[in-house]
């Protein structure tokens, strides 16, 4: 059983999230800060959740990561939001990049390469399926196939958004 309060464990479920390390990230003590105070019982108010301001440091949390779990609890905490797990692979609605979910559903996307990401060869081998219009290929399986997670793969938000664009895009056939 989580610790978390009631109106939060249907959002984010029992476990503590967790975010990527990034270079330049929001100060990991800080952030852990806010979670124990959300899973201890009182959470703070969606406006002081909003309100939160972190230190940017060398080696912290991954900014956008972090900016969505808050926004997410938040608006839950407002009962604005739907009741939906958070997970580290849920897709990142924060894609600022243009790239991964916005591409056309014949054409193979291009994603970032960054420091900790998505296994290259198994994004592409998933991907391959997808655009060859694989007839096995189910959404369950398109979006909850899991992708080992390494040094120098690609962005994980990306991935995951076009993962669920084209989950949708697999249900509409």
């Amino acid at each position: 059983m989580s610790d978390l309060p009631p109106q939060l464990s249907r959002l984010f479920g029992p476990e503590r999230p967790s975010f990527d390390v990034t270079l330049r990230g929001y100060a990991q003590g800080q952030v852990d800060a806010l979670v124990d105070r959300l899973w201890s019982g009182r959470p703070p108010s969606a406006q002081e959740l909003r309100g939160t301001a972190f230190e940017v440091v060398l080696r912290g949390y991954d900014q956008a990561q972090v900016d969505a779990f808050v926004e997410r609890a938040a608006a839950h905490l407002e009962g604005g939001a739907p009741d939906t797990p958070d997970t580290p692979d849920a897709p990142d609605d924060t894609d600022d990049t243009g790239s991964g979910s916005q591409a056309a559903p014949d054409e193979a996307p291009e994603f970032d390469i960054v420091l900790r990401g998505y296994d290259r060869s198994q994004v592409q081998e998933l991907l391959d399926r997808y655009l060859r219009g694989d007839p096995s290929l189910t959404a369950g399986e398109l979006t909850g196939h899991r992708l080992a997670t390494v040094l120098r793969g690609y962005h994980r938000g990306q991935v995951d958004a076009y993962r669920a664009a084209a989950a949708n895009r697999l249900q509409g056939r």
